[in-house]
């Protein structure tokens, strides 16, 4: 295949901006390669100005994110792109994730958007179909939006463990806190942010949980899968994987066994 027409993979990022670049980390890292050239066509738009802060939207209101989500989208549809992502769970809340989702499909429709949500909940029932107490950690805009239990739901034998508002509060300010969290230090996380998340995910695990999902994009900065005893869960990385095996699933590495 020429390289004018290749299949390209996009990646919305600014949100936060850390974190978009974390997943085009997690194609390279997925994808069979042993030169430049084996590796799929990538392209990350990072324009944080262009999308408001999506807890503060869920929380306080303000200028919904959907319109700058879909003007990054149609800058990746423009520049060749045919499936793409949101890098950022809060997104997916369905007053965010619902009208950019609409728009999408109406004026790019040749631009395919894989849902990260909906992704991570297909994991979980396939490949791990015993683990049905999960812990969430998130943004509190994520947790308010209960938008991870129109995936994992109580009627469908899930229960999902959310930490006790300490607990949250203590999440995110290991995201936002000017001092201290992710946003503001992403490279390298300070230990004060990296302890919180930590700390919370053996809560977690005290309370049952079999599984626990990092339900932020920056969570994963600061925190490795094979710390812990139980699973721990990031989003990003298997849709990562789902949008190569949509491309080219012949370059799809066998998964990492923590």
């Amino acid at each position: 295949m020429e390289s004018g027409t290749a299949p390209v993979i996009g990646v919305i990022g600014g949100v936060g901006p850390y974190a978009g670049l974390e997943f085009i980390r997690y194609i390279f890292n997925n994808t069979r390669a042993v030169k430049d050239q084996d590796h799929l066509n990538c392209m990350l738009v990072s324009c944080p100005s262009l999308i408001p802060d999506r807890t503060g939207y869920l929380l306080s209101g303000g200028e919904n994110p959907a319109q700058g989500l879909f003007e990054s989208a149609a800058m990746l549809c423009r520049a060749g792109a045919r499936c793409a992502v949101v890098a950022c769970n809060t997104a997916h809340s369905e007053r965010i994730f619902g009208p950019f989702r609409a728009r999408a499909a109406e004026s790019l429709p040749d631009l395919q958007m894989v849902n990260m949500l909906e992704t991570c909940a297909l994991h979980i029932k396939e490949e791990s179909p015993r683990c049905t107490r999960i812990g969430l950690l998130a943004t509190k805009g994520t947790h308010q939006s209960r938008v991870y239990h129109e995936y994992l739901r109580e009627d469908e034998g899930f229960t999902l463990l959310e930490p006790e508002q300490p607990g949250r509060e203590k999440i995110h300010e290991a995201i936002y806190n000017e001092r201290f969290g992710i946003k503001a230090h992403s490279h390298p996380v300070k230990p004060q942010a990296r302890n919180h998340i930590i700390y919370e995910i053996y809560r977690l695990v005290d309370r049952g949980a079999q599984a626990v999902i990092l339900g932020c994009t920056e969570l994963p900065l600061a925190v490795s899968a094979g710390d812990f005893s139980v699973p721990v869960i990031d989003p990003g990385e298997l849709t990562a994987r789902r949008l190569i095996a949509l491309t080219a699933p012949e370059k799809l590495r066998e998964p990492r066994r923590d």
